[in-house]
């Protein structure tokens, strides 16, 4: 490898040698099919599909109508209610992931007898499959014979219809989630603090620091790009949520639970209206990589910063 010494962009510091950048491509190929073919193709097929009237059960009768998708989701109810009920869904559900996992990575963050397999058993919601899950917690909150209900009543309390109250069922639905997914939040802040020198924290100790103060001054500044990634990645994931909310209420009772995702599925394989479900695919493809955007650039101004106080 030569490395040049003008200082012009990355691409053109080094060459290769006894070559050129088509000595590499047929090594980039396969990734670049495959990016194509999963994420790239998928999306340009959905913006085209975006601009006709395509009933599902009738492709002959396709029609190119422009942007009128996106003008009658913008004026359907349902549709701002399924975003509504996302947005509450990603408000209420990821703070509470993120703090049960940074509580319990803080508390777990030592060494103890038994300590790898704790950490290793408060990891098993994540392997859960989504499907899975959800049918487990529709089983576990039916009236009768279901477990919660059965416990309640153990109690002395009364049967409680869960999943046929709409705000039962979506308080339903998003402690689901919570459950499954916490200690994703949990495995990704553990790997944060254990890269946190331990030698700041005796440094702060001798200097007189309460825990407190050495959590406000070390643990949060550290560990800020992590809890910034690991926010992207649940945000993105929250987004397409859809295999458990099916199963557990598939969108009801009514529309109570009809997040998203569920209102694409429900308007391409029940309305039959693939034109429309692709203008909210492309909808919701936008609000992920806007949110992204924002999420990585602020992780880069924290690590600019950083690098500048190291400087």
């Amino acid at each position: 490898m030569k490395y040049s010494s003008k200082p012009t962009n990355r691409l053109r510091s080094f060459t290769l040698e006894g070559g050129s950048w088509r000595a590499v491509l047929p090594f980039l190929m396969p990734a670049f099919i495959f990016v194509f073919a999963v994420l790239i193709f998928p999306a340009l097929y959905s913006l085209y599909a975006s601009l006709f009237k395509w009933p599902l059960n009738d492709a002959s009768a396709r029609e190119f109508i422009g942007l009128n998708n996106y003008i009658t989701l913008f004026k359907d109810p349902e549709f701002w209610n399924s975003l509504r009920l996302q947005f509450g869904f990603i408000i209420i559900a990821i703070p509470i992931e993120l703090v049960l996992g940074f509580a319990a990575a803080l508390l777990l963050n030592r060494e103890f007898p038994g300590g790898g397999i704790v950490r290793s058993l408060i990891l098993l919601p994540v392997f859960v499959l989504p499907v899975i899950s959800g049918f487990t917690w529709r089983f576990m909150l039916q009236p009768g014979y279901g477990p919660i209900n059965w416990i309640i009543n153990a109690l002395g309390g009364k049967e409680i219809l869960w999943l046929n109250d709409p705000s039962l069922a979506y308080v339903a639905v998003i402690i689901q989630d919570i459950w499954r997914m916490w200690p994703f939040m949990f495995m990704l802040l553990y790997a944060g603090l254990t890269t946190i020198p331990q030698e700041m924290y005796e440094a702060a100790r001798i200097d007189g620091a309460s825990w407190g103060q050495s959590f406000r001054l070390i643990t949060l500044p550290m560990l800020k790009p992590t809890i910034i990634t690991a926010l992207l990645l649940r945000l993105i994931d929250a987004l397409r949520i859809f295999s458990e909310v099916y199963t557990m209420t598939e969108g009801g009772p009514g529309s109570a639970t009809l997040l998203f995702s569920l209102y694409t599925h429900r308007q391409a394989f029940s309305y039959f209206k693939v034109g429309l479900a692709s203008a909210m695919a492309i909808l919701l493809l936008i609000l992920s990589v806007s949110i992204a955007l924002i999420l990585v650039r602020k992780n880069m101004k924290i690590e600019e910063f950083e690098k500048g106080a190291d400087a």
